[in-house]
């Protein structure tokens, strides 16, 4: 199912906003996942990191893990999704970081330790960039 929302504003209003968003799909992942849902974790997958597609007009697709999984790639919110998820099914608390770069935004897991984790940084450090 997909489903489409319209979300006005910009600068750090918009990053909250996105990031209460995609915290919420992690939430949902762990779920599943806590649940017995099939899912590699994200690493060994063999999932790349692709840039949004629809860069630079405005739509944002926010991908769950299981279509990027059989897709093959995913963009930073769509990998963040899948790794914040997995960590809080593992029952440790972790959340998701959103930082407004006039003009994108990109996301990160802040993980238990206070750490930032950037799951399109690693991906990329193992596998390259799918453009």
């Amino acid at each position: 199912m997909r489903v489409v929302l319209s979300i006005g504003g910009g600068g750090c209003a918009l990053a909250l906003t996105i990031r209460d968003i995609l915290q919420a799909q992690a939430e949902g992942v762990a779920r599943e996942l806590l649940l017995g849902r099939e899912l590699p974790p994200l690493y060994s997958s063999g999932v790349r990191y692709k840039p949004e597609p629809n860069r630079g007009t405005g739509v944002e697709l926010f991908d769950d893990p299981w279509t990027v999984w059989h897709r093959g790639w995913g963009d930073c919110d769509d990998l963040v999704i899948w790794r914040c998820g997995e960590i809080l099914a593992r029952l440790v608390p972790a959340g998701i970081v959103c930082k407004f770069r006039s003009p994108r935004y990109h996301v990160a897991v802040r993980k238990a330790d206070g750490s930032l984790e950037d799951p399109s940084k690693v991906l990329i450090a193992m596998y390259g960039r799918l453009d």
